[in-house]
């Protein structure tokens, strides 16, 4: 299993908490990393790694369900507030279905395994 936006996010860290000191970054940046840095001292990193992998499966259900509908956020946007209501729904009834289906599959091989640690769904399947 892959945790690609913290291990992303964790290297961009070097560059700006590192002692590479070459690289400029903006305030806005430091402030951001920062900021999220507090997040996950508050959350913890396993919380907060799966808050991430969650907002990741969002994205990438909408962006696949758009793109069935051969939409994009613009046209999406400009759509009728009933055709948008009808979108958004279809998406978040798309979502719950897929993350109910990773838990099951999570907890069957957790169940198969003998595994008794907290169970991480994988959203790259």
């Amino acid at each position: 299993m892959s945790i690609s936006p913290v291990s992303g996010f964790l290297s961009g860290l070097t560059g700006i908490f590192g002692a590479d000191s070459t690289r400029q970054k903006s305030p806005a940046s430091i402030d951001a990393a920062r900021s999220e840095m507090d997040e996950i001292r508050e959350k913890g990193l396993t919380e907060w790694a799966r808050e991430q992998k969650m907002e990741a499966l969002k994205e990438k259900l909408r962006a696949e369900v758009l793109s069935d509908k051969r939409l994009t956020e613009d046209g999406v946007a400009g759509l009728s507030v009933e055709q948008r209501s009808s979108v958004e729904d279809e998406i978040a009834k798309l979502i719950q279905q897929k993350m109910e289906e990773m838990m099951q599959r999570s907890m069957d091989d957790a169940a198969r395994t003998g595994k008794t640690e907290a169970v991480l769904l994988d959203i790259m399947v």
